[in-house]
């Protein structure tokens, strides 16, 4: 397969037994191992709070009607804003109380690339923010099966990160894929078989993360939607035969820059900080993709829509880090490798791409 870079970026995949459109009412148990509820459950209605979008499809969903399983929240309640709302309207800006904001910090050279070494994961993150981009498009290794003991970039994200965006961004865009239940035959079904050389290289945890991601942005005031592909994109997947893969990655990077650009256009002032995030995997955010992975990219679309203000940045945690041909192509490698990660990195190399190296984790995660 020529983009095996999937395996470890390509996307989130929300299991079909999950409800999709508005009415449906008998979701499936999820087949995560530390859920007990079910599965999230999404409907395609409007949320009035948001207006109307131009040539809106019924297939553009938002999480606001996600049922979050009864799983742990990413971040500790004392990290982020109590609540567990999951009405449609996100709360009201100005009854949002947002947490300060890190310290901003030069940071010390690290190395090549560019390598800067800040005191704390937000403190990098601010160095990204002051760059003002309008939409930072925010990449990941998506966590490998067996590996849940240690914090996901997801996680790290939602914790870490996700609060320096309170007041600043009005909307993110999460790659995280949802089924539908209204096609008239299996082809939903067929495409899930299909795409599990990806899917079953991710840990299990990683849909419901992706999915408390959503309500955590929420709380802070950051509207999250999702991507559901229409019924001829999933015949045009199945049509694609042994590039249904490819097929799916380019469709996923299609959408989610669509939908990026949607909330771009109704904003109508010029803003301060990302007015969007979109947030994947690290292969669909490239600013300047290689020749083969081009048409998986929403990057270059973006950069020039915001005439020059989009950011990649890519989230790597290091101890998903292999010596393998699929790390070794990436950028930064060279310059990261043996490196002892005790403070957080980050790297530059080109002018629009970034990755922020987290530090290793101190314990286990619980």
């Amino acid at each position: 397969m020529k983009s095996y870079l999937n395996i470890i970026w390509g996307f989130v995949w929300v299991g079909t037994e999950a409800c999709v459109l508005s009415g449906c009412t008998t979701p499936k148990p999820s087949s995560a191992e530390h859920t007990a509820g079910p599965s999230p459950t999404v409907s395609t209605h409007e949320d009035p709070s948001r207006g109307s979008a131009p040539d809106a499809r019924p297939t553009d969903a938002t999480l606001a009607d996600v049922t979050l399983p009864t799983a742990p929240p990413v971040a500790p309640s004392s990290a982020l804003p109590s609540g567990n709302s999951t009405t449609a309207q996100a709360p009201k800006r100005d009854a949002i109380h947002c947490p300060p904001q890190a310290n901003a910090e030069a940071g010390q050279t690290c190395g090549e690339l560019h390598c800067l070494a800040f005191s704390t994961e937000s403190a990098a993150f601010e160095h990204i923010l002051s760059l003002e981009p309008q939409v930072l498009g925010i990449g990941e290794s998506h966590a490998p099966r067996g590996m849940e003991q240690v914090h996901s970039a997801t996680r790290r994200f939602g914790e870490l990160l996700l609060p320096s965006l309170c007041g600043r961004t009005k909307a993110i865009i999460l790659e995280l894929w949802l089924p539908r239940n209204d096609c008239g035959d299996k082809r939903v079904e067929q495409v899930k078989k299909a795409q599990e050389p990806v899917t079953h290289a991710q840990a299990k945890s990683n849909q419901d993360e992706y999915v408390t991601l959503g309500h955590v942005a929420k709380r802070l005031g950051i509207f999250p939607s999702a991507l559901v592909p229409s019924c001829d994109e999933y015949q045009s997947i199945l049509d694609a035969g042994p590039d249904s893969i490819e097929r799916m990655l380019e469709l996923v990077g299609k959408r989610s820059g669509e939908r990026v650009l949607e909330e771009l256009h109704k904003s109508n002032a010029p803003e301060a900080g990302p007015v969007v995030i979109a947030y994947g995997g690290a292969l669909h955010n490239d600013a300047e993709p290689d020749r083969e992975h081009e048409h998986y990219s929403y990057g270059p679309a973006l950069l020039a829509a915001t005439q020059g203000k989009y950011i990649e940045l890519d989230l790597i945690v290091p101890e998903f880090v292999k010596d393998t041909e699929i790390w070794k192509r990436q950028p930064w490698y060279t310059a990261f490798k043996g490196r002892d990660v005790t403070k957080t990195q980050l790297y530059q190399w080109a002018p629009h791409s970034f990755a922020l190296v987290f530090p290793k984790s101190s314990r286990p995660a619980k």
